[in-house]
């Protein structure tokens, strides 16, 4: 018994010094890795402040969850729009034109939506925000995997998840705290704001969440400096004019070319990259089901303040960057599949409670179990996929990849308002918890001995 417990405590520790290790590779990873990680992480700040207040903003602002649900569909609806070209732009224009068109089309879409917030402009700038977010998520795993070495891979995706968690941990505490310091008399009556009531609305808790928004919004700014910085690799750079008006391929009868696309979409579709985005289908579904309306199922329905709720996303966060940091040496132990397909599994019984037992106390320590086993998954499927692949079909892989899961996030989210307008909150958790079931069946089935 002894020893066992020893060799407990031993391999405990081995993980853990591990996981510090892949801390300080920052400093050995090559320059964009670095400049990436840096302006990911500021950007993460801005996150989490928009993912606590965004949808109380909304609800403040008189919506119901079914609006709600149509204005996030609308956004993956964009998401999807701008994953499709996005393979073709990067090959164009190059890694770093490509990140600094996402910052700039998320950016303006968010800031017309918040001083503009009528039901037309929210759906038309969701679009926006939704194709910027489509991709950023395309570009972002090709991106690490060309700026890193293979041995480096799991470690540098485990670094960049880490990393923006705990980015995102300023975010989510400044979204619960903000509305609250800027209801306060002192603030609320400042010159500053006076001067920016005739851009606000009226209602006063909605303006708070419009004026937490829009500061949020202006952190993410600095972000763009270590953007612009990057540099295209050689094997990555746009191409040549002479490769742009290449005449064996303006040539080839659109017949043909048909033919071929159609025989890409059938290879991809039953090879690696079409199950794992058949399995990610089925999370993507079950996440937008709930999760866009957490935390108004925290303060509408659990009667949390926004503050408490901050907290608890900054809580959150700060588990799951721990771990994103402990999957890799988990993945790099038991296997990458077997490691996801584990955790998904066991988080299963407490989504099932988050929905059973609506307790503040209980969903907030369930809803923050299921998200740490959750979080587990995502850096070694990531790595798998990308290992998984040849190099010229990697950008493919992540379209798909993640096409597949924003399309049905969308669907999610749509039939998410819905179902909570008709019956309150607890169904999307059991729907959920079926999806993310047959997932980890299907990662189980295809991946287990990979």
């Amino acid at each position: 018994m002894r020893r066992g417990g020893n060799s407990t405590r031993t391999g405990l520790g081995e993980r853990l010094a591990k996981s510090i290790t892949y801390l300080r590779r920052f400093g050995a990873l090559r320059r964009n890795a670095r400049l990436y990680l840096i302006s990911n992480t500021i950007q993460a700040v801005t996150a989490g402040a928009i993912a606590v207040l965004y949808t109380l903003f909304l609800s403040a602002l008189g919506y119901n969850d079914t609006f709600i649900g149509v204005a996030l569909f609308v956004g993956a609806v964009g998401g999807g729009l701008g994953i499709l070209p996005a393979n073709m732009l990067v090959k164009r224009y190059g890694w770093r034109a490509m990140l600094l068109l996402s910052d700039l089309i998320g950016g303006v879409a968010i800031a017309i939506q918040l001083l503009i917030p009528t039901p037309v402009v929210t759906l038309i700038t969701m679009l926006g925000v939704g194709a910027s977010v489509a991709i950023f998520l395309v570009l972002n795993t090709p991106f690490l995997t060309a700026n890193s070495a293979p041995q480096d891979r799991t470690a540098l995706f485990a670094l960049t998840n880490a990393l923006g968690f705990l980015g995102a941990v300023t975010g989510t505490l400044l979204g619960g705290f903000l509305p609250v310091w800027l209801a306060t008399p002192a603030i609320a009556h400042s010159a500053p704001l006076l001067a920016l009531q005739p851009l606000l609305v009226h209602n006063s808790q909605a303006q708070n969440y419009q004026l937490a928004l829009l500061i949020s919004g202006v952190i993410a700014v600095p972000s763009i400096w270590p953007a612009w910085l990057l540099r295209d690799a050689e094997s990555d750079a746009p191409p040549s004019a002479a490769a742009l008006t290449d005449a064996s391929v303006s040539t080839i009868p659109w017949r043909e070319r048909l033919a071929q696309w159609r025989a890409t979409a059938v290879r991809v579709g039953r090879g690696v990259i079409g199950r794992f985005s058949a399995s990610q289908v089925l999370v993507g579904f079950g996440a937008g089901l709930f999760f866009p309306y957490l935390s108004l199922y925290f303060v509408k329905e659990l009667h949390a303040t926004t503050a408490y709720y901050g907290a608890f996303s900054a809580a959150l966060t700060v588990l799951l960057a721990v771990s994103s940091l402990a999957s890799a040496p988990l993945a790099d132990r038991f296997g990458r599949a077997r490691v996801s397909v584990v955790a998904q599994v066991a988080s299963l019984p407490f989504m099932i409670v988050c929905g059973a037992v609506p307790i503040l106390l209980v969903v907030s320590v369930v809803y923050l179990a299921r998200s740490l086993l959750m979080n587990i998954t995502g850096a070694p499927l990531q790595a798998l996929l990308m290992d998984a692949v040849p190099h010229e079909e990697r950008i493919v892989a992540s379209n798909v990849y993640n096409v597949s899961w924003q399309g049905a996030w969308a669907v999610g989210a749509g039939i998410g308002g819905g179902l909570i307008s008709l019956g309150g909150y607890a169904l999307p958790f059991y729907l959920a918890a079926i999806c993310y079931s047959v997932s980890a069946a299907l990662l189980a089935y295809w991946f287990w001995r990979h």
